[in-house]
């Protein structure tokens, strides 16, 4: 889909829009405050795509479950968890700086810089893959995605480069961009699981759709810097790019390891639950997991992208707001969250075997217990960007402790031989736990950012 179909598209539906807003009073000052709003101006573009996305995974999604097995869906959980682990560092983090310099010459070197880690860490990734792939499944159990180890290499590489371009056009707020590739993702991820499901593939119609899911766009965003920052290309230098690799050294010292542990935190649980049970749960976690978390999505990664955008501006132009931005941002998350998640929540179980089909029954029990954690989730990560106020290692910090909680909690199911679904509770309360202090921790580091700001 090119972008003017794209861009057609939405004016077509704003056009159509704009007369039911008009007659309704309440609507129209709801659209105006949101337009008179950069941050929920930006929520609302992004917010967009998403939900195309999101709206073509929820009709096919039925579809999916009766052409895959849970334990299909426990494979695929297993192969992005793995993927998300070790991706996490395809550029060092240096892509999380976009946002900081005021000079464009020293942002589109660190771009320079992000792109040759990129293809540094790709190469050292498939050497990894070459001769320790037996190390690499016997030492992490991954005898379930072993025939599709080679998949990793693929994903790594194309995921990296998306998020080095989409970081960038975060920092030029090219909201109406990313809303494109998130559609495009969205329609070529499950478009091409359903094919491969009629077709018979298997796991690997799953993984490829992924991949799909995780890359479409690159060309998009490509294009457009391209377009913006072709005569700017040309001030990249090894010089430059050295210079400010130093600079921003807190990213690979700090966010980076950071990074790899969250993301850790985030991605143990199927391979936990596959150590523990086996590849049929990892499937019907994997399934609950994402119908608590869909709801939710559409604001909370439109927020997120929107939030760093304003706020990064905002921590540049040393702003008083930025505070004020913060704890505004956080009652709104609050105030939708419950009503949002909770509700789907409680209704998944008796829905599930109806949507989904008998054999995903035990999914929408699984479920309740996720939906508490999804919620501290949806409310404190959106918003949480401590490296732009300085404190890089208070993410590394905290991020250490998550991944200890969430390695202690699934032991302490293992030595106490709890069912699946009080392993899944035991780990929600210590998640839950950990967004307060993430909340905290926020606080905190905005409120220093802020008083040297006003010395």
């Amino acid at each position: 889909m090119t972008d003017q179909h794209q861009q057609s598209i939405v004016s077509r539906f704003l056009s159509c829009l704009i007369p039911v807003v008009k007659r309704n009073p309440y609507a129209s000052r709801a659209i105006g405050f949101i337009l008179d709003n950069p941050l929920y101006k930006g929520v609302l573009i992004l917010g967009s795509g998403t939900a195309v996305a999101q709206l073509i995974g929820i009709v096919t999604m039925p579809i999916i479950t009766r052409l895959y097995t849970p334990a299909d869906l426990g494979v695929l959980a297993v192969y992005s968890s793995v993927l998300a682990i070790f991706g996490v560092g395809a550029t060092l983090r240096y892509e999380f700086a976009y946002a900081l310099p005021k000079e464009n010459d020293d942002a589109i070197n660190l771009f320079g810089l992000s792109l040759i880690l990129l293809c540094l860490t790709t190469a050292g990734f498939a050497l990894i893959l070459l001769f320790g792939r037996d190390l690499l499944v016997n030492t992490f159990d991954l005898g379930a995605i072993e025939q599709y180890i080679w998949f990793l290499l693929i994903g790594f590489f194309g995921t990296g480069l998306y998020t080095t371009l989409n970081y960038w056009a975060v920092r030029q707020r090219d909201y109406k961009r990313i809303t494109y590739t998130k559609i495009n993702q969205g329609a070529g991820g499950s478009l091409c699981k359903v094919l491969l499901g009629i077709l018979a593939f298997g796991p690997v119609g799953l993984i490829i759709g992924h991949i799909i899911s995780q890359v479409a766009g690159i060309t998009t965003l490509a294009r457009a810097m391209w377009k913006k920052e072709r005569k700017n290309l040309k001030v990249i230098s090894w010089s430059r790019m050295k210079s400010v690799a130093r600079k921003y050294r807190s990213f690979p010292v700090f966010n980076f390891p950071a990074s790899i542990v969250n993301t850790m935190s985030l991605q143990l649980p199927p391979l936990m639950l596959l150590a523990l049970y086996d590849s049929e749960v990892v499937g019907f976690y994997a399934l609950a997991n994402m119908l608590v978390v869909l709801p939710g999505s559409l604001i909370s990664g439109s927020m997120g992208q929107a939030y760093l955008g304003e706020a990064s501006k905002m921590a540049r132009e040393r702003s008083q707001e930025l505070r004020s931005l913060y704890v505004r941002t956080l009652k709104h998350l609050f105030i939708i969250s419950v009503p949002l998640i909770g509700i789907p929540a409680l209704c998944t179980p008796f829905v599930t075997p109806f949507i989904f089909g008998g054999a995903w029954a035990e999914a929408g029990w699984y479920c309740w217990p996720l939906a508490g954690m999804v919620i501290a989730n949806f409310v404190a990560s959106p918003i949480s960007h401590l490296q732009l106020y300085g404190y890089n290692r208070w993410i590394l910090m905290w991020d250490v402790v998550r991944v200890i909680a969430v390695i202690v909690t699934f032991y302490l199911s293992y030595l106490l031989k709890l069912s699946v679904l009080m392993a899944i509770t035991t780990y929600v309360v210590a998640m839950f736990g950990m967004y307060i202090i993430l909340v905290i921790l926020n606080s905190m580091a905005i409120m220093r950012f802020t008083s040297k700001i006003a010395e």
